[in-house]
């Protein structure tokens, strides 16, 4: 994010994953940036540079990621075929392991969908 912003950093990033992820969540922003988190799936505690934080003049939120009225929106959406997630891999169930080991690898791009043998 540095280099394809000339080292200036990006006004918001969202982040959904957590510890695993935050420090470079904190580096990609630029001074007065905002990172909204609204997610932890990596771990709930983190270390944070608090320097950082001030000298940057950084802003941290924290979402639940929207409304109600927004998933209805969304899962109708979804419904018409408007919006589509994008499939890294299809596996049957007996075949379980491959997914897991994909996900811990983390070289997936996307869901993966696990199908009934």
């Amino acid at each position: 994010v540095r280099k394809l912003t000339k080292k200036k950093g990006v006004d918001v990033v969202f982040e959904h994953v957590g510890k695993d992820t935050w420090a470079g969540s904190m580096l990609c922003m630029k001074r007065g940036g905002r990172l909204v988190t609204c997610g932890s799936t990596s771990g709930v505690s983190t270390e944070m540079n608090l320097m950082m934080l001030f000298q940057q003049q950084l802003k941290l939120f924290g979402s639940f990621g929207c409304r109600m009225e927004n998933m209805a929106d969304a899962m109708q959406k979804m419904g018409r075929g408007l919006v589509r997630p994008v499939i890294d891999t299809e596996v049957s169930f007996s075949d379980i392991d491959r997914a897991l080991e994909r996900m811990e690898s983390r070289q997936i791009f996307g869901k993966i969908i696990l199908k009934m043998d």
